[in-house]
């Protein structure tokens, strides 16, 4: 035997493989005539995977290493393997190569939270909505969609609020806020347009429930308006967010257009109203308690899990995967 070489190596396929990690142990050498190997040996040996590396063709600067990722029906994948070399002397030559695969997770945590936000999940108390807890929420710009409801044209102006920082972790739910408003004077056609059905984040992965109202005034302008709680459960089965030359994972936040019975959009319904880009952390920051905000009893029987649609979108050379949530 001439020598014992091991190896680890990281590589990005998609039409040919990039490899972008490859490092060498030398486990065994030969050292002169009387060195042949009789009987049971063990060489135990260890990698330490370096936390960033610089990639070929990738720019400049160094990147994160990727976690194992596979995109079978594109043929993109991050593959780890560890291999052994066995090269034997003499004549006939026969070498042999020992290889395995090994899963490799990136350790990304969530933001710290507001501290009115992590009051609530202490003491278990309802969340603080934007107006209290402002540090706790990011509120998008509000937009007004146009159409019809049985027969009666309306116009609604719609915010949408989503838990700030927008860093959330695998496994836990994303708090949201929906609130619709209309300048109507009917304003009974909006009770349609705000039942949770009628609406849909990321084709309708999101929990809604309606809040408490107050016996309806119709002199009152507070009457034009409804809001929505929410949340979105983030599965535990995704990879976070990452970026890498050839292989990126990104995900959105998508409200989707308003559907309800005897509703028209007056506008192109495939594309959605809003687009948010969020990031997914692989777990939560030490010292957070995020839990659900869900009323006693709600039945989430009716959700839907539609994050594991993927879009693959090709900009120059990088593919990206591209996840709705």
């Amino acid at each position: 035997m001439h020598g014992l070489p091991g190896q680890v190596i990281g590589g990005t396929i998609w039409q040919g493989e990039l490899i972008f990690l490859k490092e060498t142990q030398i486990l065994w050498t030969c050292e002169g005539k009387g060195s042949k190997l009789v009987g049971k040996h063990v060489w135990p040996f260890a990698f330490i995977l370096p936390k960033q590396v610089e990639v070929k063709g990738g720019g400049t600067g160094k990147y994160d290493l990727p976690p194992s990722f596979a995109k079978y029906s594109s043929g993109l994948r991050v593959d780890y393997r560890l291999l052994v070399e066995i090269k034997r002397g003499g004549f006939p030559k026969i070498d042999k190569t020992l290889l395995t695969l090994f899963g490799y997770e990136i350790n990304s945590v969530s933001e710290p939270l507001s501290e009115l936000r992590q009051l609530a999940y202490t003491e278990e108390i309802p969340l603080f909505g934007p107006e209290v807890d402002p540090y706790g929420w990011k509120v998008l710009p509000a937009f007004v969609v146009k159409g019809t409801l049985s027969g009666k044209a309306l116009q609604v102006e719609i915010t949408l609020a989503i838990s700030n920082p927008t860093t959330y972790a695998i496994g836990y739910p994303i708090p949201l806020r929906i609130t619709l408003k209309t300048r109507s004077k009917d304003a009974l056609v909006l009770e349609e347009l705000a039942k949770p059905t009628a609406i849909g984040l990321d084709e309708g992965f999101a929990f809604w429930w309606s809040t408490p109202q107050d016996d309806p005034d119709p002199n009152q302008v507070a009457n034009n308006t409804r809001e929505l709680h929410g949340e979105l459960d983030v599965p535990r089965t995704i990879k976070p967010t990452f970026l890498f030359p050839r292989c990126s994972v990104r995900y959105t936040l998508q409200l989707l257009p308003l559907t309800a019975p005897g509703w028209i959009n007056a506008s192109d319904t495939q594309y959605p109203l809003l687009s948010e880009r969020v990031t997914i952390v692989s777990r939560q920051g030490p010292g957070m308690n995020v839990r659900s905000d869900a009323p006693p009893g709600y039945d989430r029987s009716q959700a839907v899990n539609y994050l594991q649609s993927v879009d693959l979108l090709e900009n120059e050379n990088q593919i990206v995967v591209s996840r709705r949530i």
